[in-house]
């Protein structure tokens, strides 16, 4: 039997489509697997490799790998990878989950970049210990851990020997420039109603260009910009302008690629989170505030006196994105519910 070269034409294009359907319909099981392991509670604790040449921490779970960096000025979590992408995520200058200026009312303590420090270590975490100083008096223990799939939990904790107000512990973490910001901000409430959140992406304006916007938790958070701390240039500490503005909804914020495909997610614990702040975000590199994408999670704010003790979980995801980029918020749920446990 001949076949007409119209119907071969025909049975070529059918086959066509057909690879291209399957290959459509395989992108999007897998597309969807993605979003509902991005949502499952956090898997067991990741074991960690050290290298012993350079005294860092290898880890790989499912969906991440990096490396942990207890030395240095930017210990923390340093080539942070997107394993779905093959992106390295991290600014490789700098780190992640960075403790880098200690603060109270009018005061610098230095920072934990160039502090003395112990480094302990498990089969599953990492602990650095800053023990207290004339300079800061308060011992600081920072534990890094890692779980699946896609998890990485800091815990920070504080046992003060001194007096301070408004004692504050800033924690940037550095990406991609090309990642762009996004918070949850308090909607100005009308009447008794409750208070909605905007999810906003904040990008360069004249207002406030040069500065460092910082998002409060409240009103007396909001004054720790502008009580004369960052004017402190103790320690060999570079100022800064921090500029509060709207108050957040939840202390949570993340970087998306610009395809608004996945999204690096930093979150943490409403009573110990004092602002959430970060770099506007500008297409063009003469509008930037810096060469580098950031997020910065200022912890505790609390008044202490000796004797206190205060510790803040943090939490670290990639996740991919759904059209409603509504996974960070699913995240941030989860991590709450788990951390704000009777």
């Amino acid at each position: 039997m001949k076949t007409s070269p119209k119907t071969t034409a025909s049975r070529r294009q059918f086959i066509r489509s057909a690879a291209l359907c399957a290959t459509g319909w395989a992108g999007l099981r897998w597309t969807n697997n993605a979003f509902a392991q991005a949502a499952q509670p956090p898997g067991g604790l990741v074991e960690l490799k050290r290298d012993p040449a350079t005294g860092t921490f290898a880890f790989d779970t499912a969906q991440i790998s990096g490396v942990i960096q207890p030395e240095g000025a930017y210990h923390g979590i340093t080539q942070l990878a997107d394993k779905r992408t093959g992106r390295v995520l991290t600014d490789t200058r700098y780190s992640a989950l960075n403790l880098y200026r200690l603060f109270s009312v009018n005061l610098g303590m230095g920072t934990p970049r160039d502090m003395t420090r112990t480094v302990k270590a498990t089969a599953t975490s990492v602990e650095i210990r800053w023990p207290a100083s004339e300079a800061h008096q308060g011992e600081i223990t920072a534990r890094y851990e890692v779980r699946q799939p896609n998890l990485i939990d800091l815990t920070v904790t504080l046992r003060c020997r001194g007096t301070y107000a408004g004692y504050e512990v800033l924690l940037p973490s550095y990406f991609d420039k090309s990642l762009v910001p996004h918070v949850y901000l308090k909607r100005r409430a009308k009447g008794k109603g409750p208070v909605e959140a905007d999810l906003v992406a904040p990008t360069v304006n004249d207002v406030f260009r040069g500065g460092v916007l910082m998002f409060p938790r409240d009103a007396h958070m909001a004054r720790h910009c502008v009580d004369g701390r960052w004017d402190r240039s103790e320690y060999k500490m570079s100022t800064a302008p921090f500029f509060p503005v709207r108050h957040y909804a939840h202390p949570l914020a993340f970087l998306a690629d610009p395809q608004k495909q996945m999204a690096v997610v930093l979150m943490s614990q409403t009573r110990a989170c004092a602002g959430v702040s970060c770099r506007y975000h500008a297409e063009k590199d003469e509008d930037r505030l810096t060469t580098y994408s950031a997020i910065d999670l200022s912890l505790f704010g609390d008044d202490l006196v000796p004797g206190d003790e205060r510790t803040v979980r943090v939490r670290l995801a990639v996740t991919p994105l759904d059209e409603a980029m509504s996974q960070p918020m699913k995240l941030y749920e989860a991590f709450v519910a788990e951390t704000e446990k009777p």
